[in-house]
C-alpha cells in the first residue's frame, strides 16, 4: 500500500509540473508579438563640462565661453592669448606707443631719446642743433637790446645790430657767448657754427623772410592778424619784428630819454630806450613774438605736421643714422626748449626757481662732464613757462596743472612711436594713430602753457593798472612794470594764431578764429596810461577813469576768451 501510494504521488506531482509548463509554454506563444525588453542601462558620462570646447573644462577655464582664451595669468578679466602684458595687470591694455607691448610691462622712456636704426647704427639718434642755435640767437638778441644805450644818430648801427639775429649774416664766425644763471660753462662754443652753421630766424618766422624764401607757406589760410599801427592790410610775422626792431632802434639814437608824470607829480625819466613814452616794451614785443612765430610755429604748425608713415619720412636722413622722419620730430622738440630729462626736474627747478642747487637754475649738467649742453642739458624758453604755470598750487598744496610733463611724455611716447617705425621699415596705421594721438597732446599743451602765460599777464597788467595814482604812475616802476607785462602779454597771445589743433581752430570747445582775433583787438596795440590813452590817442570816455575801467573790462573779457578756449580751471585763472 505505501509503495503504490508513494508511485502515484510522484506521479500527481510530475503531472502538476507538466501542465504549469504547458501553460507557461501557452502564455510565452500567445503573447510574443506585444513583448518589449527592458531599456539598458544608461552609460554615465563623468566628463567635466566644455562650454566653448576648447579643450579645458569649464572649471579651469577663465574664459568658458570663449574658444579663444582659457587663462589669465594676471587676473585683470584679459585671456592671456589677448593681453598684451600676461603678467602685469592691465585691464585698460594701454599701449601708449602702439608697439603690442602694453604700458605695464613696456615702461616708456624716462628721457628724450632713441637710437640711430639705419645704416648700421644704433648710437644716439636725437639730433637739433640748428633748433638749439636758434634758442641761442633769440637769447642773444634779447641781451643785445637790454644793453642798448642811447646812442644819437646811430640808426643804422643799432638797427643793423638787431637784424644780425634775425638774419644770421655772418653769425658762424661769431662767439655766442651763452652764459648760464649760475655762471657754468657751456657747450657747444664758442661760435654759433659749433652749435650748428647757417642759421637765422627770418628764414623760419611763419610766412616767409620778405623776399620770397623761409616759411612762406606756414601762416594758416594765408593770414596773419592782431596788430593794426603801422602794418598794410596783408602783414607779415617778420614786418612786424621789423616795425618793432625800426622803433627800438629810433628811440635808442634819436637823442631824447622821455618823461612820464608820477603820483607825487614829478617827472621823471623813462631811461629805458627798450621802452617808448607810449609805455610800448620793444624787447618784449620782439623776444616773446619770435618765441611763438619762430618756434611754436616751426614746432606745431611744420615738423610735428610730418607725414611721418610716407616713404621719404621713413628714408635716412641725409647720411646719418636716423630717418628724416625721425629728424624731424626732433626738430619739432627742440624748438619747445626742454633738457631731455625734463621730467627729474620739479617744476622749481625746470621754471629757474630754485630747488635742488645743481638743478636750481634751470639746467643740471646730466653726463658729469662740468659742462652744460645746451642742446640736451638746459631748459629754454617755452619748456620753462610750462613749468612756470605749473607751480600755482591750490590749498590742499596740489598743482593744478601739470603742462611740462603733459608736454615732456607726449613728446617721448611719440618718439618712441617714430623709432619703433623706422626700426620696423613702416609706421602701421595703428601706431601713426597713437603718433597722432601724441602729437596732439604735445601740441595743444605747448599751446596751453602759451595762453596760461598770457593769462598770467593779464593779471599782472590789471594790478599794474590798479596801482595808478590820481591820473599818474604811481612811480617809475609802475610805468616799467606796466609795458613790460603788457608786451608778454601781447607778444605771446599773437602766438596763438599758429597752430592748426588749437581750440580757436577745431571748436572743440566752442571757440573759433573770431574769439581769438576779438581777445587780441581787446588787448590793443598798446597799455592803457594813466590819463585814459592809448597808444598816442587821447580816449574818447568820459573820463580817464572811465577809460580805465572800461580797459581793464576789455582784459578780463580776453581772459574769459582764453579761459574757455583752453578749459582751465576756473579757480587758477585769477591767481595765474
Amino acid at each position: 500500500m505505501k509503495g503504490n501510494e508513494v508511485t502515484f504521488l510522484n506521479r500527481k506531482l510530475l503531472a502538476t509540473i507538466a501542465a504549469f509548463l504547458f501553460i507557461v509554454g501557452l502564455a510565452a506563444c500567445s503573447s510574443s508579438d506585444d513583448y518589449t525588453p527592458p531599456p539598458p542601462p544608461p552609460v554615465v558620462d563623468d566628463t567635466p563640462p566644455d562650454s566653448d570646447g576648447d579643450g579645458v573644462a569649464d572649471d579651469d577655464d577663465a574664459f568658458p565661453d570663449d574658444p579663444d582664451e582659457s587663462v589669465d595669468t594676471d587676473g585683470d578679466g584679459v585671456g592671456d592669448n589677448g593681453d598684451n602684458c600676461p603678467e602685469s595687470e592691465n585691464a585698460g591694455q594701454e599701449d601708449s606707443d602702439a608697439n603690442g607691448a602694453g604700458d605695464a610691462c613696456d615702461a616708456m622712456p624716462l628721457v628724450y631719446s632713441a637710437a640711430g636704426n639705419l645704416d648700421g647704427g644704433s648710437d644716439n639718434g636725437v639730433s637739433y642743433t640748428g633748433q638749439t642755435a636758434r634758442l641761442v640767437l633769440q637769447e642773444k638778441l634779447k641781451d643785445y637790446m637790454e644793453d642798448l644805450v642811447e646812442q644819437e644818430g646811430e640808426f643804422d648801427t643799432v638797427s643793423a645790430g638787431l637784424r644780425f639775429y634775425v638774419t644770421g649774416d655772418g653769425v658762424d664766425d661769431v662767439n655766442h657767448g651763452f652764459t648760464t644763471k649760475g655762471g657754468d660753462p657751456v657747450t657747444p662754443g664758442p661760435t654759433y657754427a659749433d652749435i650748428s652753421s647757417g642759421k637765422n630766424l627770418n628764414g623760419k618766422i611763419a610766412g616767409g623772410n620778405l623776399s620770397g624764401g623761409g616759411e612762406t607757406g606756414k601762416l594758416i589760410n594765408d593770414e596773419f592778424f592782431g596788430w593794426e599801427t603801422g602794418m598794410d592790410s596783408t602783414p607779415l610775422p617778420i614786418e612786424l619784428v621789423y616795425l618793432w626792431m625800426d622803433a627800438l632802434a629810433t628811440e635808442a639814437t634819436d637823442g631824447q630819454d622821455p618823461t612820464i608824470t608820477v603820483a607825487d607829480g614829478s617827472e621823471v625819466n623813462i631811461a629805458s630806450p627798450m621802452i617808448s613814452k607810449e609805455d610800448v616794451h620793444y624787447r618784449q614785443l620782439i623776444q616773446k613774438f619770435l618765441s611763438v612765430a619762430v618756434n611754436f610755429s616751426q614746432g606745431a604748425n611744420d615738423y610735428l605736421q610730418t607725414d611721418f608713415g610716407s616713404e621719404s619720412a621713413l628714408a635716412q636722413y641725409k647720411d646719418k643714422t636716423y630717418s628724416t622722419g625721425a629728424h624731424k620730430f626732433d626738430e619739432g622738440f627742440g624748438y619747445y626748449g626742454a633738457s631731455r630729462d625734463l621730467n627729474d626736474y620739479t617744476d622749481d627747478e625746470a621754471a629757474g626757481k630754485g630747488g635742488r642747487p645743481e638743478y636750481g637754475n634751470g639746467y643740471y649738467d646730466s653726463n658729469g662732464d662740468g659742462l652744460i649742453d645746451l642742446t640736451s642739458e638746459f631748459v629754454f624758453g617755452h619748456a620753462q613757462n610750462c613749468a612756470k604755470r605749473d607751480r600755482k598750487k591750490n590749498a590742499e598744496g596740489v598743482a593744478y596743472t601739470d603742462f611740462s610733463k603733459d608736454a615732456m611724455d607726449a613728446f617721448m611716447i611719440g618718439r618712441r612711436i617714430v623709432e619703433n617705425a623706422e626700426a620696423a621699415g613702416e609706421l602701421t596705421d595703428a601706431a601713426n594713430e597713437a603718433l597722432q594721438a601724441q602729437i596732439k597732446i604735445a601740441a595743444t599743451t605747448w599751446e596751453k602753457c602759451i595762453a596760461a602765460t598770457v593769462v598770467h599777464y593779464i593779471n599782472d597788467v590789471s594790478a599794474d593798472m590798479a596801482e595808478f595814482s590820481n591820473g599818474a604812475f604811481a612811480d617809475r616802476g609802475n610805468f616799467v612794470n606796466l609795458a613790460k607785462h603788457w608786451g608778454e602779454m601781447k607778444g605771446f597771445a599773437l602766438g596763438l594764431q599758429f597752430s592748426p589743433l588749437s581750440p580757436f581752430r577745431d571748436g572743440s570747445t566752442g571757440k573759433s578764429v573770431t574769439d581769438l582775433k576779438r581777445a587780441l583787438e581787446l588787448m590793443g596795440d598798446a597799455p592803457m596810461l594813466p590819463d585814459g590813452s592809448q597808444n598816442g590817442q587821447a580816449t574818447n570816455a568820459a573820463s580817464a577813469a572811465d577809460a580805465i575801467d572800461k580797459y581793464l573790462s576789455d582784459l578780463a573779457e580776453a581772459r574769459t576768451i582764453f579761459a574757455e578756449a583752453y578749459e582751465f580751471d576756473s579757480e587758477v585763472v585769477p591767481i595765474w
